[in-house]
């Protein structure tokens, strides 16, 4: 019987080569709730395969263009200056604003 315990990254030869490769970006690690064990302030969770993600800092979630294009929209519907464009010009004006954000290039880990 083997006391060895399974690593949650059993295999670190893509990540080591993606830091190899890109070694200007961040590496970026997200826990999910499952991630988190209440009885110890450390515990092992399973991690998911790296990649590099191109993502944007909303709020206080990271998330990819296509959720920041759907949360800008959902948010700024309400808004006083937003309100009497038509739904092209509001479509317009939401694509301007994804185009002017400052998005991230990172090596992301999901954790959990």
């Amino acid at each position: 019987m083997s006391t060895k315990k399974d690593c949650s990254l059993p295999d670190t030869t893509e990540l080591k080569q993606m830091i190899i490769d890109n070694p200007e970006l961040p590496l970026l690690i997200f826990c999910g709730e499952e991630s988190y064990d209440a009885d110890f302030s450390y515990s092992q969770a399973n991690a998911g395969k790296p990649s590099i993600a191109t993502i944007i800092l909303y709020g206080d979630v990271w998330i990819d263009e296509d959720d920041y294009r759907d949360s800008l929209s959902d948010n700024l519907c309400d808004e006083e200056e937003y309100r009497d464009l038509s739904d092209v010009d509001y479509d317009k004006m939401i694509d301007k604003k994804v185009e002017e954000a400052e998005f991230v290039k990172a090596i992301v880990i999901y954790v959990g």
